[in-house]
């Protein structure tokens, strides 16, 4: 009996300072509302759908840090024309739940951090129950306008924090499902699923070298990122 507790442990007793999470993403287009197709168009989104990502969310009582991970899978297939996730999935989210600050990497100024609130969900609490990795998990709704946002949450893990912007559940959000903008006329429905917990000892904390700025410290940014751009090809084009 005691060999079967030792195997147990590992996966729901050690130290809850810090862990690790690993998550599989996928995403599936929404047809239902599309104008006009082709076969072109549906194999490019067959393509994607087939495409996993992998984020790891790293998270302890006062900070978060979600990141999205480079990684080339061997297994799935790379022929053919894909598209990527929504920009609305950011690559490289940081949260200080202490100040209930948030702070969102710029894909355009990678080492720009823009500043942002914690937002607050109002989560409805199902009793429905199921299981991932070990852990036993709930299930929980928030609705907004557009969508209703599925989120299955671990009590054991104490965190109240999850993927992208996602938090303020009684458990870490282990799996969790919702519906972004991709075209005018169609959505994109992404899920985060858990592949792998672990304990986690480092710091966390924004990458060296990075810049906290409020959006209209960002926005100048690119103004002048812009200018300097159209600065260069003018100069390019009286060469000519």
């Amino acid at each position: 009996m005691l060999k079967y507790l030792f195997l147990i442990l590992p996966i729901i007793g050690f130290s809850q300072d810090a862990v690790r999470v690993e998550y599989e993403v996928r995403q599936e287009f929404d047809r239902n509302n599309l104008n006009q197709t082709s076969a072109r168009l549906e194999e490019m989104l067959i393509n994607s759908e087939n495409k996993i990502y992998y984020y790891e969310l790293i998270v302890n009582a006062t900070n978060s840090n979600f990141t999205e991970i480079e990684r080339i899978n061997n297994e799935q297939k790379s022929t053919g024309i894909t598209v990527g996730l929504s920009s609305n999935v950011s690559s490289n989210i940081y949260k200080e739940f202490n100040t209930k600050e948030l702070y969102e990497n710029s894909k355009m100024k990678p080492k720009l951090f823009i500043k942002d609130s914690i937002q607050t969900f109002t989560w409805v609490l199902s009793k429905e129950e199921s299981t991932i990795l070990g852990y036993k998990v709930k299930k929980a709704t928030y609705t907004n306008p557009t969508q209703i946002v599925e989120a299955w949450y671990a009590p054991d893990l104490i965190f109240r924090d999850g993927p992208s912007r996602f938090n303020g559940l009684p458990g870490l959000i282990l799996k969790i499902k919702f519906k972004l903008p991709f075209t005018n006329d169609m959505d994109t429905n992404v899920s985060f699923t858990a592949i792998d917990v672990k304990p986690y000892a480092g710091k966390i904390e924004i990458p060296n070298k990075s810049k906290k700025v409020t959006k209209e410290e960002y926005d100048k940014e690119i103004e002048k990122s812009m200018r300097k751009s159209e600065g260069m090809i003018n100069q390019g084009v009286e060469k000519d």
